[in-house]
């Protein structure tokens, strides 16, 4: 890992002055980055530094297996351009960049900081960019010890994944923890970019993840809203977009596929596999050039086995409202240019 981050150094050292690196690597050491599409990063970033902060939050229509998730975060995010371009710059089409990113993140279940790397090398459409992020998160006494096999007698993994049993234990018995998790992110998307703003994706991402408990190796990941082995492996899977109108309204969507690792011990099944897939859309309003922006959108999900799953159809529906705002910064241009 530190060959890595030298390597990276390095990089930033031909593009930058000492004293710009300096104050990129201050504040990156002290901030942090999210893996998920960031529906208004195109309008809101801008070469050079960026600070945003972010609030989140979604729930069922029908209250009972989807866990509603609220989340508050402040992000920072250095992007150093490939091209002779001055910071504060829009991204434009087919942007290049080497991107250094952090963020603090607080819900109701759990709290932390990520941080990581990312490179867009090549000017060409569509787009490769690669990441890894580390992410540190800790249970505000809310981590609950789930069932993950189906096994007769010790219970059925649909009696603990749905909303119903986490409300009704966490905080309130003796099977919940203060616990710390720490999970590695690999990451790689490609985006195709269409004029006016408007872009198609896909991405893939390789987590691995670690989780300190006295539980027997059974936990729950609120971020990705489902129970996880204390050390296990998920992989997802991102198709995305953002269709442009104009430079106030948008059409966003994404769909996001998860999967965890399955672990067999001897003759038992310690932990199935376990996966969902989710799709949301709606629309974007952005003010200020792209500088603010609330996206609201409408969506339902699907675990991937009918067995582990035991409400009705209409609690896979849910809605999601997201507010996001930049801050501009004096090192940049003027950001209406």
């Amino acid at each position: 890992m530190a060959i890595i981050f030298i390597f990276f150094a390095e990089m930033i050292a031909i593009r930058m002055t000492l004293a710009r690196f300096l104050v990129a690597l201050a504040v990156f050491a002290a901030s942090a980055l999210a893996g998920d599409f960031n529906q208004s990063a195109q309008n809101g970033f801008r070469y050079g530094p960026n600070l945003s902060w972010r609030l989140m939050g979604n729930t069922p229509f029908v209250w009972g297996q989807w866990l509603p998730q609220a989340e508050g975060s402040l992000r920072y995010t250095w992007l150093e351009p490939l091209d002779s371009l001055n910071y504060g710059d829009a991204l434009g089409v087919t942007p290049t960049y080497l991107k250094m990113a952090a963020s603090l993140e607080v819900s109701p279940f759990y709290g932390g900081y990520t941080a990581g790397l990312g490179l867009r090398p090549l000017r060409t459409n569509p787009q490769l960019e690669v990441s890894f992020m580390y992410e540190s998160y800790l249970y505000f006494n809310s981590n609950l010890e789930m069932v993950t096999s189906d096994v007769e007698g010790s219970g059925h993994i649909a009696e603990t994944w749905n909303a119903d049993y986490i409300s009704d234990n966490v905080r309130k018995s003796d099977s919940v923890a203060w616990d710390y998790s720490q999970l590695f992110d690999f990451g790689a998307s490609v985006e195709y970019f269409f004029k006016a703003g408007s872009l198609l994706g896909v991405g893939v991402h390789y987590v691995l993840s670690d989780i300190t408990t006295d539980f027997e190796a059974k936990s729950y990941d609120y971020k990705r809203n489902m129970p996880i082995f204390n050390r296990d492996f998920l992989m997802e899977l991102q198709f995305y977009g953002r269709l442009a109108f104009n430079e106030y309204f948008a059409g966003v969507f994404e769909t996001n596929y998860l999967r965890t690792g399955y672990l067999r011990k001897g003759g038992s099944v310690e932990k199935e596999s376990l996966g969902y897939g989710i799709i949301k859309a709606g629309p974007q309003l952005s003010w200020n050039n792209g500088l603010n922006s609330v996206t609201l959108q409408f969506g339902g999900w699907k675990r991937h086995k009918s067995r582990f799953y035991d409400g009705s159809v209409a609690q896979e529906f849910l809605v999601q409202l997201e507010y996001e705002g930049y801050f501009p910064f004096p090192l940049s241009r003027n950001f209406s240019e």
